[in-house]
């Protein structure tokens, strides 16, 4: 697993640092060579990279008595390692003489358990397994004997104790976060983002996103709070009758409209409320919501919204309106939205183009305290290491050349973090169950076993990219020389630094995205931030950036990204560019990014990449 002999023996140590300094050799007095801790690892990335990421190639690793730190256990939990070797010297002794791990190994092997291809445990110099159907005709020692004749009530002997022990650490393995549940069998498969502008999206797309436990609670919770604080605040609604009017714009099959209901009566608020949707199929469902479960109280609208021209008291008194984005008629009297809400986000927040649909509706919106639920969204990005990955998008490139230049949805799941902070620990207690925490508070001991600890993965260094807000009063007028609209106002640019301690290779750039819904209601997936704001929302994966060729990361420098966001009016395209930086002083050695006179020399780059050949159509 490393290059510290020192962690794989049980030997005392050498005996020299003890001994009087006459007697020793004058070529043992210099310091001892420090292990190289990635050393091991160096060696297995020069093979795969001579094997050019052969997806036969795997990986059989030795666990030692004594782990290393976090970061090297993170980088192998991102190989593919298919066998774990645990030697009988890796093995502690309980009270009771039982042999067990660490609470360190049970952390590593709870992670490996929890990978979508678990490694195989081979045990080694533990003995030999007892054949059952040998026949021992042998006269018992006194010892066999009085266990034999031992009474019921007392525990037969474990012939095999460490097989069991490993046995009994699989079947207490933490129960699985709604995330790994909900996305078993899409560990680090690559899939396209999605473009709802120009594909009407299956039922069975709507449906998998509306099984997300988090999302509507949180739409729902902000849409209650903008309701009470529209009344608090004592603003004018736009509807004639006094009503507050709420559009659901990008309405899919209804989810949304149900929790705009929901929040109307739990505010105690009186609502008109419009769903606008352009797929005809999902407008059908929605017909037949209105009459089964809304009570015919929801006008709805078959219409692309940017070409919707807004609530009308002739449409509300015919609640399926089929399309009013034709020509005006001067009889139609047209009123402002107060409230636009909308789920067009994807997973890194404006890939699905969020800013240029809800552009369109913007002038809409009531002009003085209109509310737009999402408010505002940022991107985010960080450099990652993923093996994996990278061979999927190479076997691609054979059949699609412009795969190593596509941006993908991915449950990031065998990967690793580049850029980190210092981690304080190698291990976190999983989180005790409400039976656990009831047994502890009356001083019984728990029925459930506790399960083992689990590897706490060092903290990324995830850096914003760029935002965007709604509604935007910087949207630049129509031009009169050209019958298309302007996107030049949703371009984007961004440069980050990472510093890494750690040395690695990049093979791409995971995307996020964190929005503020209303004032205190937020969502994210952004992995710093996700527990705290939304924890359990399963509704997004992350978005991979891939590299053409990897990039070799030494230890103590910099991976510099540069990112674009592109339009030609048409269609939204990605491109992205990454450099590595070496940290010298004024000597030439190695140096920390904090060390004064020390200057950046650029080891790597990467090639130019440009998603415009699979851009996003508006």
């Amino acid at each position: 697993m490393t290059d510290d002999s020192g962690a794989e023996t049980t030997e005392v140590g050498d005996l020299a640092p003890f001994a009087r300094a006459e007697y020793l050799p004058e070529q043992e007095t210099s310091a001892p060579m420090k292990p190289d801790l990635f050393g091991t690892w160096d060696a297995w990335d020069v093979v795969r990279r001579v094997c050019r990421y052969h997806a036969r190639l795997f990986v059989a690793l030795a666990l030692p008595r004594y782990l290393p730190s976090a970061p090297v256990q993170s980088r192998w939990l991102s190989e593919p390692v298919h066998i774990l070797t645990i030697d009988a010297n890796t093995f502690l002794k309980n009270q009771k003489s039982y042999p067990v791990l660490s609470r360190a190994h049970q952390g590593l092997i709870s992670r490996f358990m929890r990978l979508k291809t678990q490694p195989w445990i081979i045990l080694c110099d533990v003995g030999a397994i007892p054949d059952p159907f040998q026949e021992n005709t042998a006269s018992p020692t006194p010892s066999e004997a009085a266990q034999r004749s031992a009474p019921n009530g007392k525990r037969n002997h474990d012939q095999t104790p460490h097989l069991s022990y490993i046995r009994n650490l699989q079947t207490k393995q933490p129960s699985r976060t709604p995330m790994e549940r909900f996305g078993v069998g899409y560990q680090d498969y690559l899939q396209a983002p999605l473009q709802p502008l120009t594909v009407n999206l299956e039922s069975v797309t709507y449906e998998v996103f509306e099984k997300d436990p988090i999302k509507y609670e949180w739409y729902e919770r902000a849409i209650e709070k903008a309701l009470k604080d529209w009344v608090t605040q004592e603003k004018k609604a736009s509807c004639p009758d006094g009503r507050i009017v709420i559009a659901v714009v990008g309405a899919g099959r209804g989810p949304l409209v149900t929790r705009a209901i929901r929040a109307s009566v739990e505010a105690g608020v009186d609502i008109e409320i419009w769903a606008v949707e352009k797929n005809q199929n999902a407008f059908l469902h929605l017909q037949r919501q209105n009459q089964t479960a809304w009570a015919d109280c929801v006008n709805l609208v078959q219409s692309d919204m940017r070409s919707w021209k807004g609530p009308c008291c002739e449409a509300a008194q015919d609640t399926n309106v089929q399309d009013n984005s034709g020509p005006g008629d001067d009889s139609v009297s047209y009123y402002p939205v107060d409230i636009l809400v909308s789920e067009l986000l994807g997973s890194f927040g404006d890939n699905e183009l969020s800013p240029e649909c809800l552009d369109g509706v913007t002038h809409l919106l009531n002009l003085s305290h209109g509310i737009s639920i999402p408010a505002s969204y940022t991107a985010h990005l960080t450099p990652i290491s993923s093996p994996r990955l990278h061979a999927d998008v190479t076997a691609q490139s054979i059949s699609n050349p412009a795969a190593p230049e596509t941006p993908y949805v991915v449950m990031l799941h065998a990967f690793d973090f580049l850029s980190t902070v210092q981690s304080t620990s190698g291990t976190v207690s999983p989180k005790p169950s409400a039976s656990q925490t009831s047994s502890s508070s009356s001083n019984k001991l728990p029925k459930t076993p506790t399960p083992p600890p689990t590897l706490e993965r060092p903290a990324p260094i995830v850096q914003t990219a760029w935002s965007f807000s709604h509604p935007n009063n910087n949207i630049p007028p129509p031009s009169k020389s050209s019958s298309v609209l302007s996107n030049e106002h949703n371009v984007r640019q961004t440069r980050l630094t990472f510093p890494c301690r750690e040395r690695g290779v990049c093979h791409g750039l995971g995307g996020y995205f964190e929005t503020v819904l209303y004032d205190g209601v937020e969502l994210s997936t952004n992995p710093v931030t996700m527990d705290a704001k939304s924890e359990g929302m399963i509704s997004w994966f992350p978005i991979y950036f891939p590299l053409k060729t990897p990039l070799h990361v030494p230890e103590n420098s910099e991976v510099v990204v540069t990112m674009y966001r592109q339009t030609d009016n048409r269609r939204v395209w990605y491109e992205w560019i990454v450099e590595v930086f070496e940290i010298r002083d004024s000597t030439g050695s190695l140096a920390s990014p904090r060390t004064n006179g020390a200057r950046r020399h650029r080891v790597a780059m990467s090639d130019f990449h440009s998603s415009i050949k699979d851009g996003c159509l508006m």
